[in-house]
């Protein structure tokens, strides 16, 4: 999308793209908690239950679309710059888990390596849906 042809994203629009990426990102983590948890495949649910999942997904979710709103408002180039502010952000989110496999007893690092994963689909939806043109590209 060239300079002289970008208008900024309308609001309706984006709304009904969030919700939809918040729909999509929610019933992923949700099958991916029911899987992890079903099959055992966490040692500990101290944190890894389906409240969080549900609460910290919406809370992502939203923030990533206030962001990208913001975004399209003040550059030029919202859909490049949103995508490397998702990846720098999907990054940051590990350290909150690992630091609670580091530094909380009752959490494993099956745990923690499980919420991580959590916070991939919303990720991948974001780049996916928000933008414009999907990925940045």
């Amino acid at each position: 999308m060239s300079i002289e042809n970008y208008r900024p994203i309308d609001t309706q629009t984006l709304i009904a793209r969030g919700v939809v990426a918040l729909a999509i990102a929610l019933i992923v983590n949700l099958v991916l908690g029911w899987v992890a948890l079903t099959q055992n495949l966490v040692a500990s649910t101290e944190f890894f239950q389906y409240p969080p999942i549900v609460v910290w997904t919406l809370l992502g979710m939203v923030g990533a679309t206030v962001v990208y709103r913001v975004l399209t408002q003040r550059s030029t180039a919202p859909d490049r710059i949103f995508v490397r502010i998702a990846a720098i952000v999907l990054v940051l989110s590990f350290i909150p888990d690992l630091g609670l496999a580091l530094f909380t007893d009752s959490v494993t690092l099956s745990e923690a390596i499980g919420l991580m994963s959590l916070h991939v689909p919303p990720a991948i939806v974001t780049v996916l849906a928000l933008p414009e043109t999907p990925l940045g590209r």
